[in-house]
């Protein structure tokens, strides 16, 4: 069957039998079928039929192009000229394809406006992908942020266990304190007791201390009058050794040395000192010594006129030879020199040798230098006994032996 210049078919010439062979039905029902689908796959593919309009988008290589047509065309070309050829070999009834070939000029008119409508596919493809690039893009960055999030949600869940940590670490902490402030408590109390305890035993202390100055101060007052009282003891047998030995009219140097060492030196026991090597006469010595004594002093006090007569010369010789005066003493105010001597041998009988020396300070000095030997005599005897008194005294008084003044001596006389 040919085809017109405007692409149409010319219509089919009169049928010259009535029937259509076997061929001929099978032919047609191959063309109308190849035609239905492709008819079917454009409008499917442009969205004309209403079940695919929900179909996917489909890609480049997708739409119908006008090769893929041309070649339906060639196919539908070539069925025609097969059914030509069946016609003029047999003699099948005619077949009116006025109707197909109505349907397939439709789809060749539907194709003009395929390019048009690959185009618009093509600008929507390009569309499509631009906004699949930025939905994958907006996937990308939600990815992105949900790993940020579910990072962030770690990071918030690793600050939540470091928070839960710490705050089980500062329960655990206040509790310690708490349990640190009770033992502090405890031990607040417990030194309190024991600040009571040591004060109550510092008192007790105190007390047990102060009766034990008490007695040691007590003891060492009784320590000290026994060491006085032995001092003094020491004293007075010193010093009664001291007067043992003068008495005996001897040296007394070593009795003097032990008295001074244990009593003390003093003025009376270095006057002692003079008469220590030959000692001091006694008073019984002394008293034998007076007589001869009194005669130089009387001899002193009334010497013999050198032009007087030769009786009272003689008379003057025999006053000192011989002494006659009362029993009784004359009196201080009595300066004759019978009373004078009077006096002094008074003094002499009753060992007052401190009366004795008393009184011969007074004499003239000329009686003085006959008698200054025996004076010193007694001035020692006296400082001697004096000293032996103080010492006993104190010894028996309970007080601190004193120094004895001693009178004025001299270097002792020659006693031979």
């Amino acid at each position: 069957m040919a085809r017109s210049e405007t692409g149409r078919a010319s219509p089919p010439p009169p049928s010259r039998s009535g029937g259509v062979g076997a061929g001929g039905v099978i032919g047609a029902a191959l063309l109308g079928a190849v035609l239905a689908l492709g008819g079917a796959w454009v409008l499917a593919a442009n969205g004309v039929l209403p079940g695919f309009s929900a179909a996917p988008q489909a890609e480049d290589g997708d739409y119908a192009t006008t090769d893929a047509l041309n070649g339906v065309n060639e196919e539908v070309a070539r069925l025609r000229d097969q059914l030509a050829a069946g016609e003029s070999g047999e003699a099948a009834p005619a077949v009116d394809l006025a109707p197909l070939e109505q349907r397939i000029t439709a789809l060749e008119n539907s194709t003009a406006d395929l390019t048009s409508l690959r185009q618009s596919a093509e600008e929507a493809s390009r569309t499509a992908t631009t906004a699949q690039e930025g939905v994958q893009g907006a996937t990308e960055a939600s990815e992105r942020s949900s790993r940020d999030a579910a990072d962030a949600l770690k990071q918030a869940s690793a600050a939540n266990q470091t928070a839960g940590a710490a705050q089980q670490a500062a329960t655990n902490a206040q509790q310690t304190a708490n349990s640190a402030q009770s033992t502090a408590q405890s031990a607040l109390e417990a030194a309190e007791s024991a600040a009571e305890n040591a004060t109550s035993a510092n008192e007790a202390a105190s007390a047990a201390s102060s009766k034990v100055d008490g007695a040691v101060t007590d003891l060492g007052q009784r320590l000290a009058a026994v060491e006085e009282a032995n001092k003094r003891a020491a004293t007075a047998l010193a010093a009664a050794n001291l007067k043992s030995a003068i008495d005996a009219g001897g040296p007394f140097a070593e009795q003097l040395e032990t008295y001074a060492t244990t009593a003390g030196a003093g003025e009376a026991t270095e006057s002692l000192r003079t008469f220590a090597a030959e000692g001091v006469p006694s008073e019984r010595q002394i008293a034998q010594q007076w007589p001869e004594v009194e005669s130089r002093i009387s001899a002193a006090l009334s010497p013999p006129r050198p032009n007087a007569p030769v009786g009272d010369q003689f008379m003057a010789g025999l006053r000192s030879l011989v002494n006659v005066r009362s029993s009784d003493t004359p009196p201080p105010a009595d300066q004759s020199d019978s009373a004078v001597l009077a006096r002094l041998d008074a003094a002499i009988r009753s060992g007052d040798l401190e009366g004795f020396v008393s009184e011969w300070d007074e004499l003239p000095e000329n009686a003085k230098e006959a008698s200054a030997d025996f004076a010193d005599n007694v001035k020692a005897r006296l400082t001697a006994q004096q000293i032996v008194s103080s010492t006993l005294q104190d010894a028996i008084t309970g007080s601190e032996p004193a120094s004895t003044d001693a009178p004025t001596t001299a270097e002792p006389a020659n006693q031979g």
